[in-house]
């Protein structure tokens, strides 16, 4: 009984020719060796299953065979053949994973200065060569650099990331990429073909899919299938899929248009009928590769351009690109968030199932998605209608008029009988204009309005917001400074709000709110404005003193406030005992403590 070979190591390529998917490799080495330009050190890097090690063994067979070098190698020479069966003597792999210490980094420079036997280049092929301790790496970097005549080093790596730059500055990089799904099913077409193995199309191009760009994982998918035909019935897509635990096309299109519907009952019941041929995880990931396809469809404009992006067959876009309608641009992309969430925590739950609803669910309802829409809408709506509809018709009807500025006495107080919803239509109060240079005396003006709209309940926060200094007040932007940041704080975190209300109130909309510590432009800015509009300014007459003054209540409410500060600052302070030699001394030197 002769030993059964995996497909994937007999039909290995050969030769360049052979390697399907990469072709701009190729296409460089097969120059490189036809113009005699062998490089010293290659680095080749990709996806696993994409060619890196067959390349590296065709690279070694090109210089090494009888014939060459030549793109085309014999493979009957006896470098071929030792190549082929890795048993050359020329040409060593070595598994960077388990020979990856320092030491075996020393034991292979002491071995590189050794000839050639039978070839005419000595190779060495690393792979997986990012597992290399950073002192391996260091110790190949000056060999690695100016190696010996006819040798040449080949370092295979899936995560280039994690070798060093030093080292990748020393090689010619050569990236592999994914192979098209399309060039997949025909190879394996042909090898089917050739193993007299029956199976549809449609069972093909699931292996395809479930490959993921790798052609050595396509050919172990269909080496395991292939157990299922026999002489009379071929391999169809439901055995494929009963194989290898994956979802149709046709249960992902559905669980997608229900989650689009926010229909619960179908989606829980197909729900359940996938978790009976798929694992929970792979259900989840098999949906976040669903939602990429829809996402790629629905952003782009040629779909053609894209069709290798996309892992379905041509039946199921159609209705794909149907359903994109249905979405979101922003909401898919929320959707394979929220999914790639739920998969860590499915992966390590002992409730699988459990946390599949729940996380079907939890897109199905996606409140929080429809929040920041509901919210864009609303933003988009205040950009586009100009003039809030809060805001009096004064600036609208009198914008080309000057408008001057009303003094204290005009300021009208808020009665306390008057409610909230009585200050929001109070048409005694008039709007500001909309302008950022606003002299002092309209600046003053516009913050004694604002603070005349703060609330009943709300007067302990405006007596504290007379300690601040008003610089910038309009439906722009309001800007109001303190020296103490303490207090600063304060407005931030407990007396923001009643502030903002103000301002919705006074303005119609809500301005960004600015608090600050002073800062050296505030005052020359408008002192410099001012003087430049008014050539000749009046002395100011005196305020009177119902102007300025705080009334005794709002004077108490700040007085309880700063005390109670004081109290907690007092309540850290650890009480220290003085003798009576110590308080002589402190006595003397007015109260300084020398060390």
């Amino acid at each position: 009984m002769s030993t059964y070979i995996p497909l994937y190591r007999k039909y290995r390529p050969q030769t360049f020719a052979d390697l399907i998917g990469q072709e701009s490799v190729v296409k460089t080495l097969s120059n490189a060796v036809n113009f005699g330009r062998i490089s010293h050190a290659y680095l080749f890097t990709g996806p696993r299953g994409t060619g890196k090690t067959s390349s590296a063994r065709i690279l070694a067979k090109s210089i090494n065979c009888v014939e060459g070098p030549t793109v085309s190698p014999c493979g009957k020479c006896p470098s071929c053949i030792d190549i082929t069966y890795s048993s050359s003597v020329d040409v060593i792999e070595i598994d960077a994973a388990s020979n990856r210490k320092v030491e075996d980094a020393r034991n292979l420079l002491e071995k590189v200065h050794f000839v050639p036997v039978s070839g005419k280049y000595k190779v060495y092929i690393i792979d997986e060569v990012h597992m290399l301790t950073t002192e391996a790496f260091n110790t190949l970097l000056k060999t690695l650099e100016e190696p010996p005549k006819n040798l040449v080093f080949i370092l295979a790596t899936t995560e280039s990331h994690k070798v060093l730059n030093t080292i990748i500055s020393r090689c010619q990089r050569f990236d592999f990429k994914r192979v098209g799904q399309e060039l997949i099913i025909e190879k394996l077409k042909d090898i089917a073909h050739k193993e007299n193995i029956k199976i549809n199309e449609t069972a093909l191009s699931l292996i395809a899919r479930k490959a993921y760009g790798g052609m050595r994982d396509a050919l172990g998918l269909l080496d395991q299938a292939s157990v299922l035909a026999n002489q009379e019935i071929e391999i169809t897509e439901n055995e494929v899929l009963s194989l290898f635990g994956s979802l149709s096309e046709e249960i992902l299109h559905e669980l997608a248009q229900n989650l689009a519907e926010k229909d619960t009952l179908k989606l829980l019941e197909i729900a359940d009928r996938a978790v009976q041929s798929c694992d929970p995880v792979n259900v989840i990931r098999e949906l976040v590769n669903y939602f990429r396809s829809l996402l790629i469809i629905k952003t782009s404009r040629d779909l053609q351009a894209v069709r290798e992006l996309i892992d379905f067959s041509d039946n199921i876009i159609e209705n794909i690109i149907v359903q994109s309608q249905h979405f979101e641009t922003d909401e898919v992309v929320q959707i394979i968030e929220k999914l790639c969430e739920y998969e860590r925590t499915i992966k390590t739950t002992h409730q699988q199932q459990l946390w599949l609803e729940i996380s079907l669910l939890s897109i199905c309802h996606r409140q929080d998605m429809q929040v920041i829409k509901d919210l864009q809408t609303r933003i988009e709506r205040l950009e586009a209608g100009g003039v809030p509809a809060k805001v009096p018709q004064i600036i609208a009807s009198e914008a080309k008029q000057p408008i001057i500025p009303p003094t204290t006495r005009d300021i009208p107080s808020p009665q306390p009988e008057q409610s909230e919803a009585s200050h929001s239509t109070d048409s005694s109060v008039a709007a500001l204009p909309q302008n950022d240079n606003l002299d002092m005396e309209n600046v003053d003006a516009a913050w004694s309005k604002l603070l005349s709209c703060f609330k009943k309940e709300d007067s302990p926060s405006k007596a504290f917001y007379k300690i601040f200094k008003p610089v910038q007040i309009n439906a722009e932007k309001i800007i109001i400074t303190c020296a103490n940041e303490k207090w600063i704080d304060k407005a931030k975190s407990e007396k923001l709000i009643p502030l903002q209300d103000a301002a919705k109130m006074l303005f119609g909309n809500l301005p960004p709110i600015v608090i600050r510590t002073p800062m050296p432009g505030d005052e020359t800015e408008e002192k410099k404005t001012l003087h430049e509009d008014k050539p000749r300014i009046e002395s100011p007459k005196p305020k009177q003193a119902a102007q300025i003054a705080i009334d005794v209540e709002e004077r108490e409410i700040i007085e309880t406030e700063i005390v109670q500060e004081l109290e907690v600052l007092n309540k850290n302070i650890a009480p220290v005992n003085v003798s009576d030699q110590a308080k002589m001394v402190l006595d003397i030197f007015s109260g300084k403590v020398i060390e």
